[in-house]
């Protein structure tokens, strides 16, 4: 549905190969996060030369990508009685149920952290969240209780979760390929994108554009629209 809200997802996997689902949508985020970020790392060995007084850093690797979000977890109802669930289930003759911050807690955790009997471990997880999509494991997950009711249960609930990126080397493998510049790409144009810009992104080098405009046909080059769709055949065709 065009401009309905999309919510951030979680599909569990047996292995970092993502090719052996266990559920698409084994968590999906009542509330959306306010924001995520992603911590990329270089790994650096320091190396100083006789005589000298600066220290000249050695690239050894590239740790693993981590993502970092934050989860509301809310039992007041009062979310729910703002999305309209309340006013729905009232016109179907249903009782409005809220769901309390422990079920919620325990079905992210269930989903990312806990272990599963058959694998012996945690699920690797994929995250969806519009076009943002993150493979990993779940690293770390803290929750912070903010508000009670009288009888000391919880009613809202901050999640702090971190995952790490785990990508086996096979699929590894298989994503650079399919990024080649020797395979066919279709992309679509989005605002403020160009030829030359998009011949760059796929190629390396803006200098083929004049090129897939005659592949795909463009009378105008200059005058891409945004949905539209371009192909981006193997450098060999184009050069």
């Amino acid at each position: 549905m065009r401009g309905a809200i999309q919510k951030l997802t979680i599909g569990t996997y047996e292995n970092s190969d993502y090719d052996k689902r266990i559920q698409s949508g084994a968590f999906k985020a009542f509330i959306n996060p306010t924001g995520y970020s992603v911590t990329y790392k270089t790994e650096l060995e320091p190396g100083q030369a006789p005589g000298t007084a600066k220290t000249d850093l050695k690239y050894v690797a590239s740790p693993s990508t981590d993502l970092q979000l934050e989860f509301l977890f809310d039992g007041t109802g009062v979310t729910e009685a703002n999305s309209g669930i309340k006013l729905i289930n009232k016109i179907k003759g249903k009782a409005f149920k809220k769901t309390s911050v422990k079920d919620q807690v325990d079905a992210f955790y269930k989903a990312t952290g806990q272990v599963s009997g058959p694998i012996h471990k945690p699920y690797n997880v994929i995250l969806n969240w519009g076009d943002f999509e993150f493979k990993g494991v779940l690293a770390e997950f803290t929750v912070e209780y903010k508000l009670f009711d009288n009888e000391g249960q919880p009613l809202r609930a901050i999640g702090k979760a971190k995952f790490s990126e785990s990508i086996s080397p096979k699929l590894e493998a298989a994503e650079k390929k399919n990024e080649s510049p020797d395979v066919t790409h279709k992309r679509t144009v989005q605002a403020g994108d160009t030829l030359p810009l998009m011949t760059e992104r796929i190629y390396g080098d803006s200098k083929y554009y004049l090129e897939v405009a005659k592949i795909n046909n463009l009378v105008n080059f200059r005058q891409l629209k945004p949905g539209q769709e371009l192909f981006f055949p193997p450098l060999e065709k184009v050069s």
